[in-house]
C-alpha cells in the first residue's frame, strides 16, 4: 500500500510539473503577464527541462516591459541563462544585443560566435547573419566562399532573403583563389523565383526584370506583385511597358495608372510618362516618339550584370551658383546607393584619372560647389547588393579602393 501511495505522489508531482510549465507559455502567449511572471520566474530557477523556455520568456517579460519595469540588466541576465543552454533564439538574440550594444558593451567578436553558434543548431535567421559577417568581414575574417555556404543553408531552409542572394551569386558567378562557383543561370532563376514566390518585393522586382525579355507573361505579374508592395521601379517600369506595346498589348489607361502610382511614391522619372501620355490624349494626332521614354536602368538588372554606364549631356541646374546636371540629381534622388572612386581639386586630374582606367563611359562626374571639389561617380544603384557587385568591380579596374556611398550623403554635398 505504501509503494502504491508513493508512485501516486510521484506522478501527481510530474503532472503539476508539467501544468506549470504549459501555464507559463500560455499565460505568456495570452498576455497574461502578470500571471506568466510568476509562473516563469519559479519556473526559470527549477532544474527541468521547461526551465530553459522560463528563461526566455522572463528576458522578453522583462527587455518589453511586459506587467514590470522595463529591465535591461535582468533581461540580458535571463538571455544569457538561456542562451547558455542552448535556447537558440536565445542565442540570436542575445548575438544581436553584442551587435547594437543593447543592455551589454558592444561587442562585434561575442555577436559573431553567438550567430554561428545558434546558426549550427539551425536558426535560418542566424545563418543569414553569419553569410552576412562572412561576406563583410564583421566579428570573423572575410570569406565569400564561407558566405555563399550559410546563403544556402538559410536558402535552403526557406529564408527568402538568402534565396534570393544565393540566386544572385549564381547569376553572378564567383571566383576565388582554389574556389569557383560557376555561372548558373537556371539555378540563379530557381533561387530567386522561390524568394519570389515568398513575397519578398527585391526579388519580385529582379525576377521580372530578369526574364521579361523570354517570359514576358510571368514577368508582368511578378512586376505587378512588385508593385503591390510599393517597388516604385516596378510601377515605372509597367508604366513604360504599356506605353510602349512591345511586350504586351498597347494600354495608356495601365500605363496612367502605373505612372500615377509611381509618381505618388516618389518616382519622379515616372512624371514624363505622364507628360507624354497627356500628350497623346490632347493631340490624337500628332506623331510622337515613344521611344524616348525608357524604362529605369537604374535598377532593371538588380544584383546580375553591371552594363557601361553612359555620360549624360543634358540640361543643368543651378546650385549654390554651380551648373549640376540634372539628371544625375535625378539618378541619385532616385536610388540609394553610389560607388565613389575619386575625389579631385582639378578638373584635369579628374580627366587623367578616366583615361588611365579607361572608364570613361561607365562613370559620372560631379562637381560639389562648396567643396571646390570634383567626386568621380558610378551609376547609382538601388539595391545594396547591386553597389556592392559594382563596388568590387571597380576596386578591380583601379587596382585599389572605391568607396560605397548613400545617396542622400552626395545630395547632402549638394545642398539638396
Amino acid at each position: 500500500m505504501f509503494k502504491f501511495l508513493s508512485f501516486l505522489f510521484v506522478i501527481l508531482l510530474c503532472l503539476t510539473s508539467q501544468s506549470v510549465k504549459a501555464g507559463c507559455v500560455s499565460e505568456f502567449n495570452n498576455n497574461n503577464y502578470i500571471e506568466a511572471f510568476g509562473l516563469c520566474q519559479k519556473e526559470s530557477q527549477s532544474d527541468s527541462d521547461a526551465s530553459i523556455e522560463a528563461q526566455f520568456i522572463m528576458a522578453k517579460i522583462y527587455a518589453k516591459g511586459h506587467g514590470v519595469g522595463r529591465d535591461t540588466v535582468q533581461a540580458i541576465n535571463y538571455l544569457s541563462q538561456a542562451a547558455q543552454n542552448d535556447h537558440t533564439e536565445a542565442m540570436f538574440n542575445l548575438a544581436m544585443a553584442f551587435e547594437l550594444g543593447k543592455g551589454v558593451e558592444k561587442n562585434i567578436n561575442a555577436a559573431f560566435e553567438w550567430q554561428l553558434k545558434a546558426a549550427e543548431k539551425g536558426w535560418q535567421k542566424a545563418q543569414r547573419k553569419v553569410a552576412k559577417m562572412y561576406e563583410h568581414g564583421n566579428g570573423v575574417q572575410s570569406s565569400p566562399i564561407e558566405a555563399f555556404n550559410w546563403y544556402k543553408k538559410a536558402a535552403e531552409q526557406g529564408n527568402a532573403d538568402s534565396q534570393l542572394e544565393l540566386g544572385a551569386i549564381f547569376i553572378q558567378g564567383l571566383s576565388l583563389p582554389g574556389k569557383v562557383i560557376p555561372k548558373d543561370n537556371d539555378k540563379g532563376l530557381y533561387w530567386i523565383r522561390e524568394s519570389a514566390n515568398q513575397n519578398n518585393v527585391e526579388a519580385q522586382f529582379a525576377l521580372a526584370s530578369l526574364i521579361i525579355d523570354k517570359k514576358p507573361d510571368e514577368a508582368i505579374k511578378f512586376y505587378k506583385k512588385a508593385a503591390q508592395n510599393g517597388n516604385k521601379f516596378s510601377m515605372h517600369n509597367l508604366a513604360s511597358i504599356y506605353l510602349k506595346g512591345e511586350v504586351v498589348e498597347k494600354d495608356l489607361k495601365e500605363s496612367k495608372y502605373y505612372a500615377q502610382m509611381a509618381v505618388d511614391v516618389g518616382q519622379k522619372s515616372s512624371q514624363s510618362i505622364l507628360d507624354h501620355i497627356a500628350k497623346i490624349e490632347n493631340q490624337p494626332d500628332e506623331i510622337i516618339n515613344i521611344a524616348k521614354v525608357n524604362k529605369v536602368t537604374t535598377s532593371v538588372k538588380p544584383v546580375i550584370e553591371e552594363t557601361p554606364t553612359k555620360v549624360i549631356k543634358t540640361e543643368k541646374v543651378k546650385v549654390n551658383n554651380t551648373s549640376v546636371n540634372s539628371e544625375l540629381v535625378t539618378l541619385l534622388e532616385n536610388t540609394n546607393y553610389v560607388i565613389q572612386l575619386a575625389s579631385m581639386e582639378k578638373q584635369s586630374s579628374v580627366k587623367a584619372f578616366i583615361e588611365r582606367h579607361k572608364i570613361k563611359d561607365k562613370i559620372h562626374v560631379l562637381f560639389i560647389p562648396n567643396k571646390h571639389r570634383f567626386i568621380v561617380l558610378s551609376e547609382p544603384k538601388e539595391y545594396l547588393t547591386q553597389a556592392r557587385e559594382l563596388q568590387s568591380h571597380f576596386n578591380n579596374v583601379l587596382s585599389g579602393s572605391s568607396w560605397l556611398r548613400k545617396t542622400p550623403d552626395i545630395l547632402a554635398l549638394l545642398n539638396i
